[in-house]
């Protein structure tokens, strides 16, 4: 029987996940998501519980009484805009409350698989390569988001290091579907187009960078992910560090004709400075061979299928959602 703790239960990747380890648990298993936040929805056989990672005497009576085998830690800062904007709370956030729960897994889960889910982002200038990456180049991050995900990595193995407690290092690239904010930019590009639509602005799309190319992945393939590798347990090595990527970059220019084709009305593409960040790297992509090879995860969802799902999304939140 697996006893499976999900943090950041209420985020967006979060949600997914809840739904993707019910859907691969056995009829013993417990699932219990925690969060700041509360879910839309809570798939069968999932328990929720407000708990802050940065609360320790909630978050160490949480443990103690669930006493998981695996630990699917998503909460932080995620978003890399808002991580350069709140530099402080990023940290506190990412690495404090990401001790407190190391540290409250040691004590009453010494047995347990923690699974850190951390970021492509890590990899920072390695990119500047033009290949994808594995896991065996250096990271070199930049910015606040990044570094924290990397420190973060980095106290794991130290602090779970002769305790018992299993690590596994995840790097998710860039993850699509519908329920992910603005501040991202699939999300940003649906919402603009939503309201076009609509007649609440202009026919003017804004877009930052449309020659950059990014590794995406439906969220989809990102928390199968996560559960295949939580099935196999103590299979995957300790210290094990996987990315989850498609290996195939796309632009952003192909994203915005992508959305183009799905769009109800026409609309004129431009190029506003306040999106173009300062030090900009060309293309960033992963090599998941190794994933593949310990699980056999392969990305399998509809790219299509994910643009039109994250428009009619941004439709239904404007309360205009299609046929």
């Amino acid at each position: 029987m697996k006893r499976i703790l999900v943090t950041g239960a209420a985020g967006f990747v979060g949600q997914h996940a809840l739904a993707a380890l019910s859907a691969a648990s056995g009829p013993a298993d417990r699932i219990l998501g925690i969060g700041r936040g509360s879910p839309d929805v809570l798939p069968e056989r999932v328990a929720y519980e407000t708990v802050d990672l940065l609360d320790e005497p909630a978050l160490n009576a949480c443990l103690a009484a669930f006493r998981p085998t695996d630990v699917l830690h998503l909460a932080a800062m995620a978003s890399v805009q808002q991580s350069a904007d709140a530099p402080g709370e990023t940290w506190r956030v990412n690495l404090v409350g990401l001790l407190n729960l190391a540290e409250a897994v040691v004590r009453s889960a010494p047995g347990a698989g923690f699974l850190f889910v951390s970021s492509g982002e890590v990899y920072g200038r390695a990119f500047l390569s033009g290949r994808p990456l594995t896991e065996e180049a250096a990271p070199d991050p930049q910015g606040p988001y990044a570094r924290s995900k990397w420190f973060g990595e980095t106290i794991l193995r130290d602090v779970l290091a002769r305790t018992g407690v299993r690590l596994v290092i995840l790097r998710p690239f860039n993850q699509v579907g519908a329920g992910q904010d603005e501040r991202f930019v699939l999300p940003s590009f649906a919402g603009q187009i939503a309201r076009i639509e609509a007649g609440l602005v202009p026919p003017v799309l804004e877009v930052g960078n449309l020659a950059a190319e990014r590794d995406f992945l439906p969220v989809g393939d990102v928390v199968r992910a996560y559960a295949e590798l939580i099935a196999r347990g103590v299979d995957i090595a300790d210290g094990s560090v996987f990315n989850v990527a498609s290996g195939r970059p796309r632009s952003i220019a192909s994203v915005v004709s992508d959305l183009r084709r799905h769009a109800r009305v026409a609309f004129e593409v431009r190029v506003a400075a306040d999106r173009m960040r300062a030090s900009e790297i060309p293309v960033a992509a992963g090599d998941a061979t190794r994933l593949r090879t310990a699980t056999g995860w392969t990305p399998r969802g509809d790219w299509d299928a994910a643009i039109a799902d994250v428009l009619e999304h941004a439709r239904a939140r404007l309360g205009r959602p299609g046929p």
